[in-house]
């Protein structure tokens, strides 16, 4: 390199940031602006008297702490138009931050882990979004917060105990709302708000199928709102889908799985109200279609094995009574059954009954901390092992990826918890 060439690149170098400043400054002297993002979540921590009993495997009395699903997400949008904009989130959760991430069943969160996605949301067309994302079944007649998404605690909703060790809904393992998923490799369609009229639909593919069946699942939900009345309706279909019935005879409890050439289905009705004296109530129906596949060995009345296909139905149905008592304090109760399963295929039908409620209040400190207390207790029949909301409780090979409840033991717990929002 000749001397001047050397000359001239120390003047580049250091000439360089004082040119890069002069740039920026330019641009943002030009009105460029960056896309607004906005960043939220929250850390819910509970400490918790626990156990569960009744069952082969009893869960002994012990203490604990507990995470309420908490997580931390960030959003924003860039306009299109005069009417549209593209949408997009990445939302992940920090379940179980207080023993490091690592759940029960020994599985850890992502940051991807729960609602994110990317699409487009027009006044007039609606929004349209792909990823992973909760069906239309959760989010728009969910049970979380007000008849949708995942508000428990920071809102009223069907589910007043959302987001606690007391919530009655939301999970396979739950009285109500067994329907609601997240779903992965999805599409979701809302459409706009007309004259308080909201209706979606969502898609699941099943890209994997691991087992050579196709796994698709498919949501479709409509709610009205009217002032301090909200109705909703939901349906999902989970195609080869059905009752896992080697486990359940083998002790495993009642559990769905893969099971070609059947079909699971749900069908939701809910409803809340919230009177000028501070009162709100609120009250679901949900039933279940089982599919299931049962093989019959051959016997001295049938030499020939046999596939026996059939469908079982059961219903579940939860109320909510809640009362503000002023701008901080709220008292809650909700209480809910999940009845008979018609056409059980093993035991009897009252073998797969349970009960749960939960009671108890919460407390506003400020915008931004929350602190409640409650008592909820789950009676499951002898077949049945319904489980508490956002930690359950495993009795049978605990810290494993196959951890469960064991049939009949019946989950109690009293609590305190410290909520904190941003």
């Amino acid at each position: 390199m000749s001397s001047l060439q050397k000359h001239t690149l120390r003047r580049l170098l250091v000439g360089a940031p004082a040119l890069w400043s002069c740039l920026i400054g330019g641009a943002f002297a030009e009105g460029i602006t960056l896309p607004p993002i906005k960043i939220y979540g929250f850390l819910n921590a509970q400490i918790e008297a626990v156990e569960a009993k009744g069952g082969t495997t009893p869960y002994e009395k012990r203490g604990r702490i507990s995470d309420g699903n908490s997580r931390v997400g960030i959003s924003g949008s860039i306009p299109i138009s005069d009417t549209a904009k593209g949408i997009w989130q990445l939302e992940g959760s920090l379940n179980e931050f207080e023993q490091g991430g690592v759940n029960d069943q020994g599985a850890s969160s992502t940051l991807v882990s729960r609602n994110t996605f990317i699409g487009i949301e027009d006044i007039h067309l609606g929004r349209l979004i792909v990823g992973n994302n909760d069906s239309v079944y959760r989010s728009l007649v969910g049970s979380g917060g007000e008849l949708g998404g995942n508000l428990g605690l920071s809102s009223l909703g069907l589910d007043l105990w959302n987001n606690t060790t007391a919530q009655l809904t939301g999970n396979s393992y739950s009285l109500f709302g067994r329907g609601e998923s997240r779903l992965k490799n999805s599409v979701h369609y809302l459409s706009p708000v007309f004259a308080g009229f909201q209706a979606g639909a969502s898609l699941g593919f099943d890209e994997s199928r691991k087992d050579g069946v196709n796994h698709n699942r498919f949501s479709l939900a409509a709610k009205y709102s009217n002032g301090p009345l909200s109705l909703g309706l939901g349906y999902d279909r989970q195609s080869n889908i059905g009752v896992d019935v080697e486990n359940l005879e083998d002790g495993y409890g009642f559990k769905t799985g893969s099971q070609e050439g059947v079909k699971t289905e749900f069908f939701k009705a809910v409803a809340s109200y919230k009177l000028p004296t501070g009162t709100y109530l609120g009250f679901g129906v949900e039933r279940a279609r089982y599919g299931f596949s049962q093989f019959v060995p051959p016997s001295g009345t049938n030499i020939y094995p046999r596939l026996n296909i059939g469908r079982s139905t059961q219903t579940g149905v939860m109320a909510s009574l809640a009362q503000e008592l002023n701008d901080r304090a709220v008292l809650m109760f909700s209480v809910g059954r999940i009845g008979n399963l018609k056409n059980a295929f093993f035991g009897s039908e009252d073998d797969y009954a349970a009960t749960q409620y939960s009671f108890g209040g919460k407390y506003k400190l400020n915008q931004y901390l929350s602190t409640y207390a409650f008592v909820t207790s789950i009676k499951n029949h002898a077949q049945q092992s319904l489980n508490l909301g956002q930690s359950p409780l495993f009795s049978v090979n605990a810290n494993s990826s196959n951890a469960y409840l064991s049939p009949g033991d019946s989950p109690r717990a009293i609590g305190v918890g410290l909520i904190a929002s941003f």
